[in-house]
């Protein structure tokens, strides 16, 4: 095997809607780690501060921006591209990109399909502090009005959790960065969402990801 080739194993039935979503997931959530997970991937520490600098939830980006600006930090050599596809039961997708964020994201998977619900009751509880939040903000017409004390080591600890849920090893590294509680938060709770997705095809008997090179053989 290539040392830039990574095999995705494909089983059970795939409609063209499906491989659509899987591509644009899969790119979001490897765009994701290869720019912001420090602790793991190498290529993350040389963009952290470059793609954040671009990107603040206070000045109403939204999500598809923050992906946008991930996706275009992502070296062209590291871009994915498909080397093999096979669709058979079972088959695969073997893709040439950076090894070391797909095996990451491989891991990522499998912690968070060791506790799903647990996870998903994380994300729920994060995220109804920020829909809070705004309906505060949009009552006293304040979009700079932030979370209160409490609240902000309520978020904190929660964005923690959730980080540990998913994997993600460099939130103090993304804190560091944001010196914002919302701004980390919210993009853990987008992590969460794109993560849930592509393990969606996981739990639907679809899509494997195998992290010891024995497994891609």
């Amino acid at each position: 095997m290539a040392d830039r080739n990574y095999r995705i194993l494909l089983d059970g039935r795939w409609s063209l809607e499906d491989l659509t979503t899987f591509s644009r997931i899969y790119f979001q959530n490897y765009s994701f780690i290869y720019c912001l997970e420090k602790e793991v991937v190498r290529t993350a520490s040389l963009r952290t501060e470059s793609v954040l600098r671009q990107y603040e939830l206070r000045h109403g980006l939204s999500y598809v921006n923050i992906y946008d600006i991930f996706r275009s930090h992502v070296e062209k050599q590291d871009r994915p591209q498909i080397t093999s596809i096979s669709y058979a039961s079972p088959g695969w997708i073997e893709l040439a990109l950076n090894l070391e964020t797909a095996t990451q994201f491989a891991k990522v998977l499998a912690i968070y399909l060791g506790a799903p619900v647990a996870v998903a009751t994380t994300y729920k509880k994060l995220h109804k502090i920020f829909i809070d939040l705004n309906e505060q903000r949009k009552k006293h017409e304040l979009k700079s009005l932030k979370l209160d004390a409490q609240k902000a080591v309520e978020a904190q600890n929660l964005s923690n959790e959730l980080a540990e849920g998913l994997g993600f090893e460099s939130l103090n590294a993304l804190n560091e960065h944001t010196k914002d509680v919302e701004e980390s938060s919210k993009l853990m709770l987008a992590h969460y969402r794109r993560v849930s997705r592509i393990a969606k095809f996981v739990q639907d008997g679809k899509a494997s990801f195998p992290y010891e090179n024995d497994d891609w053989q």
